[in-house]
Parts: C-alpha cells; structure tokens; sequence
C-alpha cells in the first residue's frame, strides 16, 4: 500500500539534505560571479517547496517571481536592480511571507549568503543575526 508522504516529513528530509550538503558549498561560492550563485538559490526554492500536489507549493511561487526579478536585473548589468531584488527576496523571507515554514525560511536566508555575492545584497543583516 503506497501512503503519501506528508509535506512536513518531506520538508524535514530536504532541510536534513540540504544542511549536510552545507559543507560543499564553498565551490559555488569560488564561482559567484559567474550567475551561478542564482541559479542555486533558484534550485533551492524549487527543492524547499516540495510537491506541487499538496498546494504548499504555491506558497514559494512568490519567492520564484522575485528571483526572476533579480535575474533580470542580473542580465541587464543591473548591479543595483539586482542588488534591490536581492535584499526584497530577503525581506520576504525574514518575514515568512506567504506562511512559508520558518524553518524553510531561515535555511534559504543563511543558504542566500553563503551564496549571494556580498555586492548583490546587503550582508550586515546575517550578521545581526549571529
């Protein structure tokens, strides 16, 4: 008998993988300037919202609309536009906005420095935090 996993089961399982792959970031770090610290922070929205089944998905469609904001920006040499939508894109989860988990939030905001370009977004916020 197949028994669906439960969004929060499958939440806790992708911020367990996601914590243990922590340590392997440093690379995406070395090749920020390249864009591929966007696609990262992308990829991990895509992974934090799960299954789009469940309805819990539409809650980090948002966060996805402003990443394609900075993305813009990005394309266009926009460093303050990008700059701009990076540090919404953090308000937004600061505040959790949408009933997105705190737990969620909290690891996309730590995961967001670890790979933003500290001139993309303003870095002293993480650092209020420790």
């Amino acid at each position: 008998m197949n028994t669906p996993i439960k969004p929060y089961v499958r939440l806790a399982a992708v911020v367990i993988l996601a914590l243990t792959l922590i340590p392997f970031v440093e690379p995406a770090v070395a090749r920020a300037d390249e864009g591929n610290w966007l696609d990262a922070m992308v990829n991990a929205v895509v992974s934090a919202r799960g299954d789009e089944t469940t309805g819990e998905a539409a809650r980090f469609e948002p966060y996805l609309t402003q990443l394609k904001v900075v993305r813009m920006a990005l394309r266009k040499g926009d460093e303050a536009g990008t700059y701009a939508g990076m540090n919404r894109f953090m308000d937004m989860l600061e505040t959790r906005a949408h009933g997105i988990p705190a737990i969620v939030a909290d690891w996309l905001f730590d995961y967001c420095y670890l790979v933003t370009p500290a001139k993309y977004h303003d870095i002293s916020r993480h650092h209020q935090k420790v």
